[in-house]
C-alpha cells in the first residue's frame, strides 16, 4: 500500500511456472515410524546478513517500495546432495535433511527441480513434527521443474521424501532457496493494536466476503512481501480462479515472475483478539499468471488493478472459497468495509459509515475513492502495508474499489485511504483494450454492470443472492466452529420451525427442530471441515440464511 510516511509499493518476482501448493495432508512417514533426526544431515543457507537487509529495506522505503517480510538465501540440497538415504524393509527408501537459516523466524522452501513420480510423496515439517506441509505429490509437478512451500516456524525445517521401490530413481528433488523470514510471521508483532479481527463481531454480517479475501506472498528477487487480494466472481459463473489485488503489487514484473506468488485462504484468528486461535496457513495455492492490469504504473495515471488467474483450475472445497461479487457501476456508496491483511497479519475488517468520495490518486481525476475509517467496538480498524489492493466492499456486499493506499494508521485514524475504483477498472484504464476488467469478469459482453457473489457459482449452491433475498441473516458464532456452533435466532419464532444444515451443493446434511429460544447450540464436532449454509424454515418457507464453516484443529 502506497503511504506518505511508510510507503508500500509491492513489486514481484522470482522463478518459472509451477503447480498449487495442493496437498494430501497426512503424515510423513519419519514422523508415523518415529524415526529420530539425530543422523540426519543439517544443510545451513548462506547467512543471512542483517546489516545489509536493514539498509536494503531503508532503501526500499526511500523509494517508496514494499517492506519485506523475508530475504531468499541461496541453499543447495537434493536428493544427490546434503541429506541421507534410509532403505526400510520392504525395498522401499527414504531422504531426509534438515534445513537451517540461522536466526528466521520462519521458513519458505524453493525448489528448483521437483518432479516426483507415481506414489512418491514429499513432506516438509518442524524438527518437532509440530507443523507439517503436505504430503505433496506427482500432482504437484509442473512442466517447468519448479516448486515453493509456506512457511515453517522457526529456522530450521525437515524435508522428506519417501519414494517406493517400483520407482527407485526417478524422482528429482533440489532445493535452491530457503525463505528466511525476520519479520510479520505468525506469532511475532504484526498489524498495529488498533486492528479488529475479522470474526469479531463487526464481521458478523460478513462472512461470506471474508471467505473471498487471500494473503498474497510476493517475491522480487531476494526479497519477499505481503499484499491482499479477492477471488472475484464473473458473469459466466465459470468459477474461474480470478484473484482481483493491486496493479502495485506486481509492477515492472516479468511473466514468469509470477509462478511463485502464494495465495493463502483462511488466514485469520477463530475468533476476537489475540486470546482466541487461529486458522492454520497451511491452505494455499501457488503460482498464477497475469490477465488483466491498470498499465498504469500503479495508479500514477489510472485506478491501480491487477487481476490475476490461478495456475490450477480448482480451488480445493475445504478452503471454502467464496467468489466476490462487484459493482462497477460508479455510483457513491455510504457505508461497507474493507477486509485485508495488513503486514500479513490474520485477515482485518475495517469499517467506514460515510459516503465514498471521488477524487484522484495520481495526475488523472475520478479515478479512486477517498475513504474515512469509523471507530467500532473493537477497534478502529485502519490499513497498513500488506493491504495493498484488497477489496472495498459496499453496503450490498459487493467491491466497489481495491486498495492503492493512504495515510490512514493506528496513529493516525482520522487520515483517509484510497481505492481505485471498479468502475475505472473496468474499461477506462490506459494500455490495450484487451487487459480491462470488463473482458475478464463480462466474457460474453452483455453489459451487466454489477453482480453477487457466491460459494460455489458454478454448482448448485445457496450463495449471496439466495441470502439476500431471504432478507434476514442468522448470527452464528464462532464461525468458523469446531465443536458447535451458537446461533442467535430471530426475534419472532413460531411452530413449525427447523434449522437445516445444507452443503454448497444443496444437499440436506442435517435438520433439527427449533425451539423458541433466543440462542441455540449447533453441534457441529461430526461435519466434516468445509463450508455449509444455515437454512431456518417455517413451514417450509425460507426465513432465515447464514454461511457456517466447519473446521477442526
Amino acid at each position: 500500500m502506497f503511504r506518505n510516511a511508510l510507503p508500500v509499493l509491492a513489486l514481484i518476482a522470482v522463478s518459472a511456472p509451477l503447480c498449487a501448493q495442493v496437498s494430501t495432508g497426512g503424515l510423513p512417514y519419519g514422523l508415523r515410524a518415529g524415526l529420530g533426526l539425530a543422523q540426519v544431515p543439517v544443510v545451513h543457507a548462506a547467512p543471512f546478513d542483517a546489516e545489509r537487509v536493514a539498509a536494503d529495506d531503508a532503501a526500499r522505503q526511500a523509494e517508496r517500495k514494499v517492506p519485506a517480510y523475508a530475504r531468499v538465501q541461496q541453499v543447495a540440497a537434493g536428493l544427490g546432495q546434503g541429506g541421507q538415504w534410509t532403505e526400510l524393509p520392504n525395498g522401499d527408501r527414504l531422504w531426509r535433511a534438515e534445513l537451517v537459516s540461522d536466526g528466521a523466524l520462519a521458513t519458505e522452501l524453493y525448489f528448483s527441480d521437483f518432479r516426483l513420480p507415481e506414489n512418491a510423496s514429499l513432506y516438509v515439517y518442524s524438527p518437532d513434527g509440530a507443523q507439517v506441509l503436505g504430503g505433496f505429490t506427482a500432482y504437484n509437478n509442473s512442466e517447468e521443474g519448479t516448486f515453493a512451500t509456506s512457511q515453517i516456524a522457526g529456522e530450521a525445517c525437515v524435508l522428506e521424501y519417501y519414494e517406493p521401490a517400483a520407482v527407485a530413481g526417478i524422482g528429482r528433488v533440489q532445493v535452491s532457496g530457503i525463505g528466511h523470514a525476520y519479520r510479520w510471521v505468525e506469532g511475532a508483532a504484526d498489524a498495529g493494536a488498533c486492528e479488529v479481527d475479522v470474526n469479531c463481531s463487526e464481521g458478523d454480517n460478513w462472512h461470506p466476503q471474508r471467505d473471498a479475501v487471500v494473503r498474497i506472498s510476493i517475491t522480487d528477487g531476494q526479497a519477499m512481501y505481503w499484499c491482499s487480494g479477492t477471488l472475484v466472481n464473473n458473469l459466466a459463473q465459470d468459477c474461474k480462479p480470478y484473484f482481483l489485488t493491486a496493479q502495485h503489487c506486481g509492477e515492472g514484473i516479468a511473466a514468469s515472475f509470477y509462478n511463485q506468488w502464494k495465495f493463502y485462504f483462511r488466514y485469520e484468528r477463530n475468533g476476537c483478539g489475540a486470546s482466541s486461535g487461529s486458522m492454520p496457513g497451511t491452505k494455499t495455492m501457488t503460482g498464477c499468471v497475469k490477465r488483466g492490469s491498470s498499465n498504469d504504473g500503479g495508479g500514477d495515471s489510472g485506478s491501480d488493478f491487477l487481476l490475476l488467474e490461478a495456475n490450477t483450475a480448482t480451488i480445493p472445497p475445504n478452503y471454502t472459497p467464496f467468489w466476490a461479487g462487484w459493482d462497477a457501476t460508479g455510483a457513491v456508496s455510504t457505508g461497507g468495509v474493507c477486509i485485508h491483511h495488513p503486514d500479513g497479519d490474520r485477515k482485518k475488517i475495517s469499517t467506514f459509515t460515510g459516503s465514498t468520495a471521488s477524487t484522484t490518486w495520481g495526475g488523472v481525476p475520478n479515478t479512486h475513492w477517498r475513504v474515512n475509517w469509523t471507530a467500532t467496538a473493537h477497534g478502529a480498524g485502519v490499513t497498513e502495508p500488506g493491504s495493498s489492493g484488497s477489496a472495498l466492499f459496499n453496503g450490498a456486499k459487493r467491491i466497489i474499489g481495491t486498495l492503492t493506499g493512504g495515510t490512514s494508521s493506528c496513529a493516525s485514524t482520522g487520515s483517509p485511504d484510497y481505492f481505485g475504483k471498479m468502475s475505472y477498472h473496468w474499461q477506462s484504464n490506459p494500455g490495450a483494450a484487451n487487459m480491462r476488467l470488463k473482458v475478464f469478469l463480462d466474457p460474453q459482453s452483455t453489459g451487466t454492470l454489477s453482480m453477487d457473489g457466491s460459494y460455489t457459482p458454478c454448482g448448485n449452491p445457496v450463495g449471496i443472492a439466495e441470502e439476500q433475498a431471504v432478507g434476514t441473516t442468522l448470527s452464528v458464532r464462532p464461525n468458523p466452529a469446531d465443536d458447535a456452533a451458537v446461533i442467535t435466532l430471530p426475534a419472532a419464532m413460531r411452530p413449525g420451525t427447523t434449522l437445516e444444515v445444507r452443503d454448497m451443493g444443496g444437499r440436506l446434511v442435517a435438520r433439527q427442530a427449533v425451539h423458541t429460544a433466543e440462542v441455540f447450540s449447533l453441534p457441529t464436532a461430526s461435519l466434516e471441515e468445509g463450508a455449509y449454509v444455515l437454512v431456518l424454515a417455517v413451514d417450509g418457507r425460507v426465513e432465515a440464511t447464514a454461511p457456517l464453516i466447519v473446521a477442526h484443529p
